[in-house]
């Protein structure tokens, strides 16, 4: 086990000195998942043959324009291509229920977009890197498992559980999560999904209920979204049940763990005990709640992710 932890600035890079700042260009492409087209945009540096390609998705029920451009610009520029994707049912991707949060589905639809990937000859297909954020972190380490060729994968804040989801609701808050989503599951073929809102307003029953986590998360949307504030309900049987990794050993490929000791989303603590229990793991705990990293933390988190990046898949 070889597991480093970091708590302050990112290392300074090693090796020969590369441009500091690459010209990019982004191209819209698509791919099939289980018979339904999912959207992506890929970044791809200039002057750089054959770039090593990092996978991008992001929170639950997000589309990728929520916070995740930033990092995608940021990898260009410092000549690595950018793969950002919406996952089926979400965004620019087709598929109904819209907004359907459903981990088997959307892990599947990582590894279409892997797959998708190795088909192009403009990136280099030997070194994709996998980087989710919130539930798509705890996504990203379960794809890297289950595919075993990916290079290397980076779970920022991730959500190793449903627990953020449907846990701290009390006996009566659960339950009644519960029947919501088997209300959605049993009406959905009729009359059409049950759904709950992601943030509400505080009267209703939302996804999230903390009032500075539903704060946040809009502070990620773009002017002028026409993002739909809900979920089919049926996510809290599928969050129930879920754990990203059943056996963290056998995670082979290098690991980036990206925390904030003062996220109440995602704690720090199970992603400290899982970057033990993985073979090749770097841990970075920074003092940031779940959503500073796409801003006010955001120059530290991506110094330790471009580091990392520098160390498993260097630029040529």
């Amino acid at each position: 086990m070889s597991t480093w932890r970091h708590r302050g600035d990112p290392p300074k890079p090693r090796g020969p000195r590369r441009p500091s700042h690459y010209d990019y260009s982004r191209v819209s492409l698509s791919f099939e998942s289980e018979g339904t087209t999912c959207a992506g945009w890929l970044y791809r540096p200039d002057d750089v043959d054959s770039p090593s390609v990092v996978v991008m998705a992001g929170e639950l029920a997000a589309e990728r324009r929520f916070g995740l451009r930033r990092y995608a610009e940021r990898l260009a520029e410092a000549g690595y291509a950018a793969f950002l994707f919406d996952y089926r049912n979400t965004g620019d991707s087709d598929g109904e229920p819209r907004n359907l949060v459903d981990p088997e589905r959307q892990v599947a639809d990582w590894h279409a977009a892997i797959a998708g990937l190795r088909e192009r000859p403009e990136v280099d297909t030997g070194g994709i890197v996998l980087w989710g954020t919130g539930l798509s972190g705890g996504y990203a380490l379960r794809a890297a498992v289950e595919d075993g060729r990916v290079a290397a994968v980076v779970a920022q804040n991730p959500m190793l559980d449903g627990s953020a989801v449907t846990g701290g609701r009390g006996v009566t808050g659960t339950l009644s999560a519960l029947a919501a989503g088997v209300r959605d599951k049993l009406q959905s073929r009729l009359l059409g999904p049950y759904r709950v809102p992601v943030l509400g307003d505080g009267s209703t029953r939302s996804v999230f209920d903390d009032p500075a986590v539903r704060t946040a998360y809009r502070g990620l949307l773009p002017p002028g979204s026409a993002w739909r504030d809900e979920t089919p309900a049926r996510l809290y049987l599928s969050l129930f049940r879920y754990t990203a990794l059943s056996d963290p050993e056998s995670l082979r490929c290098p690991a980036l763990l990206v925390s904030g000791t003062r996220d109440d989303v995602a704690p720090a603590e199970p992603v400290a005990a899982l970057a033990d229990e993985i073979p090749n793991a770097t841990l970075v705990e920074l003092p940031a709640d779940h959503f500073d990293h796409y801003d006010r933390a955001f120059e530290q988190t991506f110094g330790h992710l471009r580091s990392f990046l520098q160390a498993v898949r260097p630029v040529e």
